[in-house]
């Protein structure tokens, strides 16, 4: 990574605007960032880190906490960088959390954090490839570069304070650089991998030898002897079983034989009584039977003359309705005629009156005329009454711009008197901020050491109260233990009591063999035998103890841990803190408030001061804009006298032709439209009048015919239904029937009819069906006796009854047979697949044992791969760093295995040339580490790039160190990197050394004044 382009703009001290170009300093350029202390060259590093990583280079500030006092409230803190990749450019800009004025209204708003990235691809913005997100952003930089934040500040930014961090880290953590760096990551993987399956294998077997274990208890055995013995023992008495048991199968057979012989003869004599009980409930029906037939058969005939009796009245129905209708249109007809004669009287009426519209026309004219003088009077008026107001407004709107440009000429006096006051007042505000800046920084370090403190007194007593409960809960678990031990012996002494109560005399015992039972075990009567679920459950209390127990302790390492990492942290704060660190809070929180108050006077100040010099610049321009509109406004009132007189006199002539009683509000118009109204009135009615006359006409014509037509249809139907009623009377007369009434009464509606016909049709079936069943039941049993069920019963249940207990006893011997027989098959498998996983076991178990260290010198795969990789990067540094120690230091791996569990292999020493020893490089001065840990980082910028690892190093930015140098050792290592520069890399050096000023001719200064910072570049 070569950065290109940075642009700074209200960050740190930089108030507005600033810019370093990279690329004007040279394509691989050794340069100086140069200034005060103070003025901000270590910003520049930390715009840098941000911008990458949203995050400085020291991380003691939050990136919220890099605004600029100095810098407008309106203009955003932001960084944007250019910088490169091989042949690939890219673009980043970040954009702080932070609070900035309202657009619309007063008060301030937050501004979310926000990050760009872009590749520059040669169109005019490039490549977007994150939009807003700011994990987004930082995560596609760290692929891309191939670093995260610490990386990136341990081997490519050495910050002020930070170089020695590279130089002391720890094997675990100097692991995590090199695997980084280097790609080292596939040797983790394979350790996990080899680990993960190794573990799996080991659970394997160990879960085969619980399921041997299980196996042989669900049986009810100890050893995988007794079951073969078992097996062998039950085979005579299965095969005596089995015989007996067939026997009595047989018997079985042949009586429940028997007994389904005499119960289908009995069902025979039972189902004769059955069908001759509904043979006699048959015959009971028969007159219900014959009732149903006779009235089947009269609605048979009745239904036959029903036509004639449906059409007699239809035809008399009609005929009422035709003399209905007859009299209903005579009675229309007459009221027809009257309303016609009415309408011929209305119509002569309305004749009569529409003679009246001609004169109304003539007045309409007449009023007509009127009406546009009338509304040319009133527009006339509306223009003198419009320049009359214009006239008004115009010498008012005069008079209070004159009134304004006094007050605007009294208010900008006033105001240049007061921003001149103000000025003198705001030249102790760029000091009175620096000391706000340190005073805060110190505050926030001092909160967080009392918070650090607080909670170290708070993490002791957990400390204590998690060692409390790892005694109690270990003390229960030993006891637990205990009880575990005792109830299996228990168990194991009631087994051997029970199978003692087996053993006689002159009888092998099961266990030794000896016919001889001198003292066979026993437990006292009153003492109840221990179960083998008792011990599971005296086991299970054992492992839930044992999981508490380990719990704890683990609760005690993590509060040890918790403590040991608070009282570095507090250590670390209390050396950056100084005398301060026991300084009371409040008094520093006093102390910073006090001036933070100044600070915001003055800022306040500044506003107004700001906002005056606006009040002024706005004041001028007004005052210049009144003058313009004063010599408008003059003009303007001349316009509207004019415009007066004129409208004025239009006025006048109008009035002497517009009569004095039309001239008031709608009076005209109100006339004109009534003579209107009676005119349209009587027009319409004369219409109306004309066609309600027609209508009526109409209506008498067609009201006459119709009843005309109704008279003749009653004559005809009046003769269709005499001819009908005719027809009825005869075919009445020749029927079974004696009256109409008697003939309704015998119908039947076709469905009933059809319910009873298949009624008789079935009883009728189902009589002659039971009469031929029962014939033949009856020559089934003619020359039988009906049998005794109950004796043959009797019998079946006592050949039964000796077949359920024979099969009993050869079921149980049979499952006890089975389950063992299953037994020895499950752990002959079981046996087969545990040999092949403890053989597997045997390659995957070693090979994971020394690829994750734990065999010899505790070195894992991975960092044994590491350590070679640091061999190298080690070669290269020692070159360096012998050069610009003058021979004496050479820096060299630590072989030897750490103590206790801690992580080895990647320690560094430094080879003394001077007293032919090797020591920690702690023990290096602080020029001699800051040498130490710029050749380490050269080092590694070399070894990483040879191993084309996908990672390019090819930048170097040092914060200060080289103070700490005598001008011999200075001037070694400013060769040193001169020698660095010519392979191709960019180095950064910030310092405020003047012996590197005259050294090093490229430049980048940062000067600082009361308004804030800036940056030049020198040399370029």
């Amino acid at each position: 990574m070569k950065p290109l382009l940075l642009s700074i703009q209200a960050f740190g001290p930089f108030a507005s605007n600033e810019s370093v170009d990279f690329t004007a300093l040279g394509s691989n350029p050794l340069f100086l960032i140069n200034g005060a202390t103070g003025a901000g060259k270590s910003t520049i590093l930390d715009a840098i880190c941000f911008a990458l990583y949203g995050q400085t280079t020291g991380a003691e500030r939050d990136a919220s906490q890099m605004r600029c006092d100095f810098a407008e409230p309106a203009l955003l803190t932001e960084v944007s960088l250019e910088f490169g990749l091989g042949d690939k450019r890219y673009r980043v800009r970040r954009v702080p959390q932070q609070e900035k004025p309202k657009k619309h209204a007063e008060g301030m708003t937050s501004h979310v954090a926000e990050s760009q990235l872009w590749q520059l691809d040669g169109s005019e913005e490039g490549k977007l490839l994150v939009s807003k997100s700011v994990n987004e952003a930082t995560q596609a930089i760290k692929e891309l570069i191939g670093l995260d934040v610490e990386q990136f500040r341990q081997v490519m930014v050495l910050p002020q304070g930070k170089f020695r961090e590279l130089l002391l880290a720890d094997s675990k953590d100097r692991q995590k650089i090199f695997s980084q760096l280097f790609q080292a990551d596939i040797y983790k993987r394979l350790e996990d991998l080899l680990k993960s399956k190794a573990s799996g294998i080991k659970q394997a077997v160990e879960s085969h030898h619980n399921q041997v274990r299980g196996i042989l208890q669900a049986a009810e055995v100890n050893t995988e002897e007794e079951v073969a013995a078992q097996i062998n023992e039950l085979a005579p008495e299965l095969k005596q079983a089995s015989k007996a048991k067939s026997n009595a199968e047989k018997d079985k057979k042949a009586s429940e034989a028997a007994k389904a012989k005499v119960e289908q003869l009995l069902k025979r004599f039972d189902s004769l009584d059955q069908k001759q009980l509904l043979l006699a409930q048959a015959l009971k029906q028969e007159p219900v039977i014959k009732a149903q037939q006779q009235s089947l058969d009269r609605a048979s005939n009745a239904q036959k003359i029903q036509p004639l009796f449906t059409l007699t009245a239809a035809e008399g129905a009609a005929l009422k309705q035709l003399q209905q209708q007859r009299e209903e249109s005579s009675t229309a007809a007459t009221a027809a005629k009257q309303q016609h004669t009415d309408s011929k009287q209305t119509l002569g009426l309305a004749k009569k009156a529409a003679e009246e519209v001609t004169a109304l026309t003539k007045q309409q004219l007449e009023l007509e005329r009127l009406e546009k003088q009338i509304v040319e009077l009133q527009g006339a008026q509306q223009r003198l009454s419009t320049a009359d107001a214009a006239l008004l407004a115009s010498n008012t709107l005069l008079k209070g711009k004159q009134d304004e440009q006094q007050t605007l000429s009294d208010e900008l006096s006033g105001s240049e008197k007061t921003s001149q006051a103000l000025l003198r007042e705001l030249d102790a505000l760029g000091e009175q901020q620096l000391a706000l800046q340190k005073l805060t920084t110190q505050l926030e370090q001092r909160k967080e050491l009392e918070t650090l403190r607080q909670q170290a007194i708070n993490q002791t007593d957990e400390e204590q109260q998690c060692q409390q409960q790892f005694t109690t809960k270990a003390s229960a678990f030993r006891q637990a233990e205990t009880n575990a031990k005792k109830t299996e012996h228990g168990w194991h002494a009631g087994q051997a009591a029970l199978l003692a109560k087996e053993l006689h005399d002159n009888q092998p015992c099961p266990v030794c063999g000896s016919e001889e039972h001198p003292a066979p075990a026993s437990v006292d009567g009153d003492i109840a035998l221990v179960s083998k679920a008792d011990v599971d459950h005296a086991r299970a209390l054992e492992a839930d103890a044992r999981k508490v127990m380990d719990s704890r302790k683990k609760a005690v390492d993590q509060a040890i841990n918790a403590l040991a990492q608070t009282n570095k942290e507090c250590q670390r704060l209390e050396g950056q803190l100084a005398l301060l660190a026991d300084q009371p809070l409040a008094a520093l929180s006093e102390t910073t408030q006090h001036v933070k108050e100044n600070v915001a006077a003055l800022l306040s100040k500044q506003v107004t001061h700001k906002k005056l010099q606006e009040r002024i610049a706005a004041i001028n321009v007004d005052l210049q804009t009144l003058k313009i509109s004063l010599d408008a406004l003059g003009k303007e009132s001349g316009e509207y006298n004019d415009q007066s007189v004129t409208a004025r006199t239009a006025v006048d002539l109008l009035r002497a032709s517009v009569p004095e009683e039309l001239r008031q509000a709608n009076a005209l118009s109100k006339k004109l439209n009534a003579l209107k109204a009676r005119s349209a009135q009587l027009t319409e009615t004369l219409q109306r009048e004309e066609q309600q006359q027609a209508t009526a006409r109409s209506e008498s014509d067609k009201a006459s015919s119709h009843h005309a037509a109704m008279e003749t249809q009653a004559k005809v139907q009046a003769t269709k239904t005499k001819q009908a009623a005719s027809n009825w009377d005869k075919s009445l007369q020749n029927s079974v029937f004696t009256s109409a009434e008697d003939f309704q009464s015998s119908l039947l509606a076709d469905d009933e009819q059809q319910s009873m016909k298949a009624a008789i049709e079935t009883y009728r079936s189902v009589l002659d069906a039971l009469k031929g069943v029962i014939k033949q039941m009856q020559s089934d049993v003619e020359d039988k006796v009906k049998p005794d069920l109950d004796v043959i019963e009797g019998s079946l249940l006592a050949i039964n009854a000796i077949y359920v207990q024979a099969d009993a006893v050869w079921r149980k011997i049979e499952e006890r047979n089975n389950q063992l027989k299953a037994v020895e098959k499950k752990l002959e498998q079981a046996h087969k697949k545990n040999a092949a996983l403890e053989a597997k076991y045997k390659i995957i178990g070693t090979l994971s044992d020394v690829a994750n260290g734990q065999t010899g010198n505790k070195i894992s795969l991975q960092r044994f791969v590491l350590s070679v990789l640091l061999d190298d990067v080690l070669i290269q540094a020692s070159q360096r760093l012998i050069q610009m120690s003058k021979g004496r230091y050479r820096l060299v791996r630590k072989e030897d295995r750490a103590k206790g569990n801690k992580a080895s292999g990647l320690e560094l020493e430094v080879d003394d040339g001077y007293s032919g020893k090797t020591r920690s490089v702690a023990t290096l001065s602080g020029g001699e580490s800051f040498l130490a840990a710029l050749s380490l980082a050269l080092g590694l910028s070399d070894v990483v790039q040879s191993y084309a690892g996908g990672i390019k190093l090819d930048t170097l930015f040092i914060d200060e160190g080289f103070g700490s140098l005598d001008p011999e050792s200075l001037d070694l290592a400013v060769r040193t990197l001169i020698d660095l520069q010519a392979s191709g890399r960019m180095i950064g050096i910030i310092s405020h050394v003047s012996e590197l000023k005259e050294q090093m001719a490229l430049r980048v200064d940062v000067i600082s004044d009361r308004a804030g910072s800036r940056i030049a570049t020198v040399g370029a």
